[in-house]
């Protein structure tokens, strides 16, 4: 071979070599990701059953993205644990306002069906004891009796599980009250 090929050759290889590590030097820089947020804390927003504790996450950015949560499941982001949990905390609270709210309505909306059904019952015993008086009606008015029992047993039913879901909600009231009370009997007598 002579000297100015191999001159060549050497180049050529060199030349190769080079542009190989420039390469893989970009590759190693694009790997390396300045990261400025790092951890952080999130808050979701509170089901009916949630717990403070079970609100509050932490992770990264990229921890984060893989949780699948939506914009809509996510209440807010911290720096601060502390600022996450305070957050998490009042959530809470509003949400077992709302609750209690809600379970009062629905025991005014038990109050208002228990009495129309007592209404719908002296109705029939009204319509019933009128066709007994009167034969001529007797047939018109066991149509009326007929359609406001059947009335009367569809709004039974839906007092029946109107109460059922309330009795369950005022047992949960009930636990968290002597749960809370038994905390504060307990801090009193570590004062």
């Amino acid at each position: 071979m002579k000297k100015q090929q191999l001159r060549t050759l050497i180049k050529e290889s060199i030349t190769d070599w080079l542009s190989e590590r420039v390469e893989e030097e970009k590759i190693e820089e694009q790997a390396i990701l300045e990261d400025q947020i790092s951890e952080f804390y999130f808050v979701t927003k509170p089901s009916k059953k949630s717990t403070s504790e079970e609100l509050v996450g932490q992770a990264d950015v990229f921890e984060f993205a893989t949780k699948g949560l939506t914009r809509e499941e996510v209440y807010g982001i911290y720096k601060s644990e502390s600022k996450a949990k305070t957050v998490a905390g009042k959530l809470i609270k509003e949400r077992d306002i709302q609750l209690k709210e809600t379970y009062k309505k629905g025991q005014e909306k038990l109050k208002q069906m228990e009495s129309s059904i007592e209404e719908i019952k002296s109705e029939i015993e009204g319509k019933m004891s009128e066709a007994t008086s009167n034969p001529d009606m007797r047939e018109s008015l066991t149509a009326e009796s007929n359609s406001l029992m059947e009335k009367l047993s569809m709004l039974e039913a839906q007092v029946e599980k109107l109460r059922d879901a309330l009795e369950a909600e005022g047992m949960k009231f009930e636990k968290k009250s002597s749960k809370k009370e038994k905390e504060e009997k307990e801090e009193e007598t570590e004062k």
